[in-house]
């Protein structure tokens, strides 16, 4: 029995049953790996597929943008030839014109300041008001410093007036108050306790005469430098016309003191008769001579002889002499006449003013005098007033007043209350930033930029469609090393990708598709002059500069030459947007155009339930479907581990026992041999 020896259990138990059912069942999950491989490339694919669907959806929409509802064909942009004096902000709305805007006033606030306050000043408790406009706010102040009530009138009024302090020197300082509103209708008052405080505060004094109307009728009209003529000055309910020759002076009673700001305003038209309707009057008709009778006898009839007369030549009357002078109105001081500035022909009444403290320091009268020949003068609502006057108050420092801004836009004055102005070009918003005495060009037009952004876009989305499809299908590693602009990690992504949809029709169709519409003629009201995109500098460019044939431009990438595209947008814009999208049967909807094609064209491909969609649910089926296998292969294998446990368990018991049972032997056989 010693002689009985069984390998790997006898010397040691050197048979390891845990490794061999790991060895036996690293052979039975080959199957499960190489489905979960299969998983792996499945769900690399639908990567793929989704990148590969957000490129064409953003060339899609790309070319959507250039013939679609926001296309930038319909985009404005307002220049203005000086953007310190003003600026403007144009919508899809405005149209295309050129406007001459000179701006003689900005919309003011009423900004007042102290006089120097020592710093130690208190102000008393009690309510105080503020008003600007229609508007006021009234508070009650528990007294306290100047800066306390600073405070507490930003805390309680900063919606109508704010209020700062600023130290001008180390022992005094200035509180200044300042309108939040524009506009000569916004002016700031002080009520209630305020109006104390602002007195005592130099901030406002006691106001001065500040207006005086100056009235037009049969009874107020007077002679200047010669006597009135009835027919050529007229007064008709308030509307004083004065007619070619016409001359008067219309007295200001009492004379106002002219100081500060005061001004002459009134309406006015001055409508131009056209030198042409002065046609000179026909010559005379000169004198009728008779002819002498006729004598008659039975049958026979002698005519009489013509008279002769000497008769002087007829001469044609000279043309009426046509006088152009602009200037109508004086202000006159004394027996003095100051000339105002030129009016302008107008279609409608205008208001205008005129500084007086630039002329005059009184004005008694205004004189009227019309020397042309074919205009007519009309004027009403005529005063005398001082902007700057508040009630019953005027600012002493005022560092700004309440005004309108004045614009005149191609000679009509337009008055608002706001230094931004939307409604005079429709769609056009103006801002309006200082006074100058010379006029602003502002151009509204398409907003080329823009235009030519959009296009160079579409080329770019374009391209990244086709390198994609290029890397995904083909296999030359030339197709990723003629890309210049890729970063390290790109390039390395795309090394992954190449060749992976290698052979796919769909990618194929597509990128063949994409090269023929881009490459069509197109119908545009330029005619064959302008009907491919070559033909405004954007191409595939196949034949470089020498002629020969470039490989890595016949992937079907497009160029662009930014000098032609440029002059194609300034000189044939309407023929570019035709290019890109157009109504050929003029319904109203674009039905021809490259932009217009590639989107149509692409749709089936992205839009939901699309190709590329079915594509992506086609993989997670199968991806489905491959994971379930795995699970079902996962559970036959588990249940296979514990089959062979199971068995090689009850293997090692057995050896276990037949070496129990040879030990035995061995332990008799000494035994035997005594």
């Amino acid at each position: 029995m010693s002689d009985i020896s069984i390998p790997g259990i006898s010397g040691g138990g050197r048979f390891n049953t845990r490794e061999m059912i790991d060895d036996l069942m690293k052979v039975e999950r080959i199957p499960v790996t190489r489905m979960e491989e299969r998983v792996e490339r499945f769900q690399d694919q639908r990567v793929i597929w989704n990148d590969v669907s957000r490129a064409t959806a953003e060339l899609r929409d790309s070319a959507r943008a250039l013939y679609g509802f926001q296309s930038p064909f319909n985009s404005r942009i307002a220049r203005s030839s000086n953007d310190a004096v003003l600026t403007a902000e144009a919508t899809r709305q405005s149209q295309e014109m050129t406007s001459r805007i000179e701006v003689r006033q900005l919309a003011g606030r009423d900004h007042f300041l102290s006089r120097s306050l020592d710093r130690e000043t208190d102000v008393e408790a009690g309510s105080y008001g503020f008003r600007v406009g229609e508007d006021e706010i009234t508070f009650n102040f528990r007294g306290g410093s100047l800066r306390e009530f600073s405070d507490a009138v930003n805390r309680n009024a900063g919606e109508l007036v704010r209020s700062r302090v600023v130290d001008n020197t180390r022992d005094t300082s200035v509180i200044t108050f300042e309108a939040q509103r524009t506009g000569a209708e916004q002016r700031l008052s002080f009520t209630d306790d305020a109006a104390d405080f602002a007195l005592s505060a130099g901030i406002i004094e006691p106001g001065r005469d500040a207006q005086r109307a100056v009235a037009i009728s049969d009874q107020t009209l007077t002679r200047w430098t010669q006597p009135l003529d009835r027919q050529a000055v007229q007064v008709s309910e308030g509307t004083l016309t004065v007619r070619p020759g016409g001359e008067l002076s219309l007295p200001v009673r009492p004379a106002f003191e002219v100081h500060g700001n005061v001004m002459l305003e009134f309406e006015v038209r001055v409508t131009d008769r056209s030198p042409e309707a002065l046609e000179p009057a026909p010559p005379p008709p000169g004198p009728q001579v008779p002819e002498g009778p006729d004598a008659s006898l039975q049958d026979i009839t002698v005519e009489g002889a013509r008279s002769r007369a000497l008769l002087p030549d007829l001469e044609e009357p000279e043309p009426p002499q046509i006088v152009d002078d602009m200037r109508f109105l004086f202000a006159r001081e004394g027996t003095a006449s100051v000339p105002l500035p030129e009016l302008r022909d107008t279609a409608e009444f205008q208001t205008v003013r005129i500084p007086l403290s630039d002329y005059v320091d009184q004005i008694d009268a205004l004189g009227i005098r019309n020397r042309n020949s074919h205009r007519d003068l009309e004027i009403r609502n005529v005063r005398v007033f001082d902007p700057d006057a508040r009630d019953d108050f005027e600012p002493l420092n005022a560092v700004e007043v309440a005004s309108d801004s004045i614009i005149l836009v191609d000679g009509v004055e337009i008055v608002r209350d706001s230094n931004t102005i939307d409604d005079v070009i429709a769609g056009t918003t103006l801002n309006l930033h200082q006074a100058s005495t010379q006029p602003v060009s502002l151009a509204v037009e398409p907003d080329r930029e823009t235009i030519k952004d959009s296009i160079i876009r579409f080329a770019g989305h374009y391209n990244q469609l086709i390198r994609d499809i290029n890397i995904l299908t083909r296999t030359n590693p030339a197709v990723i090393e003629e890309i210049g602009y890729f970063t390290d990690e790109e390039r390395e992504q795309a090394q992954a990708r190449l060749g992976a949809l290698q052979g796919d029709s769909t990618l194929n169709q597509l990128r063949s598709r994409m090269q023929t519409l881009i490459m069509n003629p197109y119908e545009t009201r330029a005619g064959s002059q302008l009907s491919l995109l070559a033909q405004i500098g954007v191409s595939t460019n196949v034949s470089g500069f020498s002629g020969s044939m470039d490989a890595s431009r016949m992937r079907g990438y497009l160029e662009i030459d930014e000098n032609q595209l440029d002059a194609a947008i300034r000189n044939d814009l309407q023929a570019v947007r035709d290019l890109f999208g157009y109504d050929t049967d003029g319904d109203f909807a674009v039905d021809s155009g490259v932009a217009y094609q590639v989107e149509r064209n692409l749709n089936p491909y992205v839009q939901s339930g699309g190709v590329f969609a079915m594509r992506r649910q086609g993989l997670d089926a199968r991806v489905e479907r491959t994971e379930s296998d795995i699970d079902t292969y996962n559970r036959r294998l588990d249940r296979r581990e514990q089959q062979l446990r199971v068995e090689f368990g009850r293997m090692e018991g057995a050896m276990q026992m037949l070496e129990d049972n040879q030990q035995s032997l061995d332990a008799l056989r000494p035994q035997q041999q005594r």
